[in-house]
This record gives structure tokens, sequence and C-alpha cells, in this order.
């Protein structure tokens, strides 16, 4: 017979034997972060830019190509991103834009002041004294006149800056600090193409043939940081330069990353591998907005930073190809873009369609031209107009035994052509036109394009400035060395941008760039796309990091660790 005192036993024993004490239940996890309003409108918080600087670090960033050189003299090199980063944090310009003032006025940087007489035909530059290369020999108006002489030499490939610097006449160093230059036929933008957007570098830098100068790799300048090392396929690496003539960079340095795939960047982002991450794909930038502990890191390391940029998007048909000579077809191959698809799966809201080749807002652009809306009927209608009918019954339109076949040049490594251009393949299909997708890497995508070796490509124009001037894009005499890709011309546009450049009033200005806007549009020269505004993410000890059209000071960043 079991007592009571047998079964407490029993029950010790068995416990003894296998029982566990209970444990405290887990505290809840916490709820994810949610997001501020700043954070979520890409705006820095206003103590992001407070506090006392502090020298040491290394500011690594991420861009998404790898240039190919880094003289923003040469044609092939003067990538936008490319020229960001090293305009400015390695090569200095005579003066700076002030991208704060609404005028964009110009302010002394290697020159102390300038001149210009009443005609603009001339212009004398003191240059500041006591400032040195990077190598450590002296910056004087030999290094200028070298420079300009560079540039304004027709064997050079440096078409981009001597179309916009104007028929200059003569370059004279009048002494150690003193540069004359004088123009047969000035520019309105002439002066200031000089004096802001031409970057320094020593004559002797300069010497032997300008395709293999030695400069192209290992660039020497005046600017807050030196050039240390190019590491081909991974990185460049900037210093401090501490004979700097002016204010000293906080940062003992800057590692810029290139890594072109997206999905390698995410990765190395969210290790904290990046103190900015530049050019965050809209879906990445949409899909952080929901707190969730996948987001966590974001939300709780970075800021994000959505700054307009003085850019555009653009899709250019090469003219010299008998599909697109003729503008009743662009216009139709425009109808057929399926732009609020895209702006609602691809863009997700965050890029504004324009028609305009200037900064987006400003007075130079027309506001009552609007996209042509997408129209197949009318489109086809347009294409039967220019004789492109199918006239065997294949399925894909011809003309005079030509079949309406062409291969659209694209970049591997971009995300949005990736996307759009299967839509846009899929509605010219629709209407009897046959488009193959063809992918260049991005070390001879762009030399394709000035080489004219494309039928069409997508593509975007940036600028540091919002003052523009369209000749090099669009003039007939740019489509050889010149940014004019797609073999435009037309004679009334020519004069036009002529007359422009010949006008130094601005509200005359404005008014014909408004009405180089128009025959732009009517020409259909590009099917504008989008502006898309810089959507990037600083970690939050970053400091003293601003965004501008020019992109960001670096010597004005400092790390809070």
């Amino acid at each position: 017979m079991l007592t009571r005192a047998h079964i407490l036993i029993g029950l010790v024993v068995s416990c003894a034997m296998g029982c566990k004490p209970s444990e405290p239940p887990k505290p809840a996890a916490p709820p994810p972060p949610q997001p501020s309003a700043d954070w979520l409108a890409g705006r820095l918080p206003p103590e992001r830019a407070q506090g006392t600087p502090k020298p040491g670090g290394t500011f690594v960033l991420r861009v998404s190509t790898e240039p190919l050189g880094l003289t923003r003299l040469h044609d092939r090199q003067s990538d936008g991103v490319m020229v960001r980063y090293t305009v400015g944090p390695l090569y200095e310009t005579l003066a700076r834009v002030n991208h704060v003032a609404s005028d964009g006025a110009l302010q002394p940087l290697l020159a102390e002041s300038w001149e210009e007489s009443a005609d603009h035909a001339t212009l004398t530059v003191h240059l500041r004294k006591g400032v040195t290369f990077h190598d450590g020999s002296a910056f004087t108006a030999r290094d200028v006149k070298a420079v300009l002489g560079a540039i304004l030499d027709p064997k050079n490939p440096t078409a981009s800056l001597r179309s916009t610097l104007g028929e200059v006449r003569s370059v004279e160093a009048r002494d150690a600090a003193t540069v004359v230059v004088s123009w047969e036929a000035p520019t309105f933008l002439s002066t200031r193409t000089l004096l802001g957007g031409v970057p320094m570098l020593p004559a002797k830098a300069l010497e032997g043939d300008f395709d293999t100068l030695a400069i192209h790799r290992a660039p020497i300048g005046t600017g807050p940081f030196r050039f240390v090392q190019w590491k081909p396929g991974e990185s460049l690496t900037f210093a401090r330069n501490e004979r700097y003539w002016g204010k000293k960079a906080w940062l003992d340095g800057v590692s810029v990353r290139f890594v072109k795939e997206e999905a390698v960047a995410m990765q190395l982002w969210e290790r904290g591998t990046f103190d900015l991450m530049t050019r965050i794909p809209p879906t990445v930038w949409r899909g952080l907005e929901t707190p969730s502990e996948g987001t966590r890191w974001a939300i709780e390391q970075y800021d994000r930073i959505a700054a307009p940029e003085n850019n555009y998007g653009w899709i250019g048909w090469n003219e010299a190809r008998p599909f697109f000579a003729d503008a009743r077809v662009r216009r139709a191959l425009a109808m057929l873009y399926p732009a609020a698809v895209v702006a609602r799966t691809v863009d997700l809201g965050l890029e504004e369609r324009t028609t305009c080749p200037f900064f987006s807002g400003s007075r130079a652009c027309d506001g009552s031209i609007q996209p042509l809306p997408q129209d197949s009927a009318k489109a086809a209608a347009l294409l039967d107009e220019a004789g492109w009918k199918d006239s065997n019954g294949d399925g894909i339109r011809d003309r005079d035994g030509t079949p309406f076949s062409f291969r659209f040049l694209t970049s591997p490594h971009s995300v949005k052509q990736g996307r759009v251009l299967p839509m846009l393949q899929e509605e010219l299909r629709r209407v009897g036109v046959e488009m193959s997708i063809e992918r260049a890497d991005a070390s001879v995508y762009v030399s394709r394009l000035r080489d004219h070796d494309f039928d069409a490509a997508m593509l975007s124009w940036s600028s540091l400035d919002a003052v523009q001037d369209q000749f090099q894009v669009f003039h007939s005499s740019q489509a050889k060395g010149g940014s004019n890709y797609v073999s435009y011309a037309n004679p009334e546009v020519d004069a036009l941008l002529e007359q422009i450049r010949r006008t130094f009033d601005d509200d005359e200005r404005t008014r014909l760039e408004r009405k180089l806007h128009a025959a732009l549009f009517a020409d259909q020269v590009y099917l504008f796309l989008t502006t898309r505004p810089s959507l990037d993410a600083a970690k939050k000890d970053v400091r003293g990091l601003v965004p501008s059209p020019a992109w960001y000071d670096l010597s004005a960043v400092w790390l809070e660790r």
C-alpha cells in the first residue's frame, strides 16, 4: 500500500532524474525602429552638420562604375561620377561655383581675383600665391597656360571643354601670378567654364602624348587630398594633403570602392562597409521604408540623403541609321515607351518626367511642353506614314527591303535598363518593330557611343553647374569628337545654339533657350526620360556632409568615432 510519503519520494526521485527547473519567460524582442520624417524624406538631420570637427579616419564611399581615367580634360574620362570625387578633392579650379547662392556666383579659389573686359573678349586672372601641387612644384601661370593649351590643341581628345571655352585667340602668362586670356568670339559661358570648370594640372605632367600621360592613372592636383593608389577593379585611395594651401581636410583619407553589382553593393552596405552608399536603386530605397527586423540595420546606422541633381535620362536613336533619320519615326518610338508602367514599377515615384535638357525647373525649360502620351495606334500610323510597313507579311515592318530591326546597346550593370528594355522591346514588337538587346561592359559602353557604334542606347547627362551650354551635345559640328552621339543635324538648331552662345543678357538668352527646348522636342532628338535625385545613405557618425548639385565637399567631412 502506497502512502502519501511514498508518493512524495517518488516525485522527488523522478525530478532528480529528468525534470528541468522552469525558466523565466524570455523578454519580448524590441519592436523595429520607426524611421523619422527626416529619414523617410532623405533629409539629413541638422545635427549631422554640427559639432566640433576632429581629424582622423578613412572615409569609404561606394561608386557603381570604374572610370577609364582620372583626367577631366580628356573626353573619354569626363564621366560625371568620376568628376565629382576628383574635381574638388584632388584637382582644383581657378574659382568655385557657389551652389548655395541662387545665382550660382563664382568665388575665388586658385585665383584670388579676375577682371573681364566690357566686351567679354579679355579676361585677366590673378593667381593665388603659395599654392603647390601634390608633387611639391609651385602652381603658376605657366601651368594655367599649359592646361589651356592642352585643351585647345585640336589634336587632343578634349573637344568637350574646348567647345565650351569658345574661340580662344591667345593665352598669355604675363608673370608667374597673372594670366591673360583673349577670345576671338567669346560665349556667355567662356569665362565661367575657364574659371569654374577647368581643373588645374602641372605643366610638366602634360608633356608628351596626351593619350598616354601618366597623370591619367596617377593624378597630380592642388586639392586637399592627394592621390595614393589605384587598384584596378577594386578601389582608389586618397590621403590628406598635409601641404595644402588652404584649410586642411579632417579625414586622414578617402577610399573610393568600385562595386558594379547592386546585389554585392547591398551586402557590403548592410555589413557597414561604406560610410557613404551612393546610387541606391529605387526598389531598395522604398523597401527600407517599412520598419522590420530586416530594415533595422539601415534605420539605426544610416541617414538617407535624397538631393536634387542637375541630370536627365534619355534614349538616343542614332540618326545615321536608316530607321531613325525621320523625326516621325522617333516620335512614334517615343509614343511606344511605357512611361506610366516604368514610373510605377521601376522608378517607384522617385523620378520626374522631363522633356528638357536644362536644369529641371529652370527658366530655360518651357513648362508647357509635356511628354508624348503612350499611344500605339498613333505610333503605328506614324510608322506607316514614314514608309515603314510590313510588306512581306513576316510581322516585321520594312522599307526599301530593309527590315526595321535594330540593336539596343545596354550596360549589364544597369538595374534600370535591365528592367525597362524588355518592356520597351515588347511594346515595339506589337507594332512590328524588332529590337534586340546588346550588352556591353562599362569599359567600352561610352566609347562605343562616342564612336557612333550603336543603333540605340540609354544614358544620362549630368552637370555640376545649373548654367549650361547645349552646343556640344546638339550642334552638328559636335558629332565628331563632341557629345552629339546621335549624329543629330538641323541647320536651324545649329543657328539657335550659336545665337545662344553669343547672348550675354540673361533674359534674352532664356527666351532663346526655351525656343531651343521646343525645337529639340519637336525633332525628338532624344526620348527625354526623367530627372533623378541622388539617393545616398551616410553613417550616422559622419559629420559635415552637405549635399549639393556639385556633390559633397569631402574636405569638410569628419568622423565622430
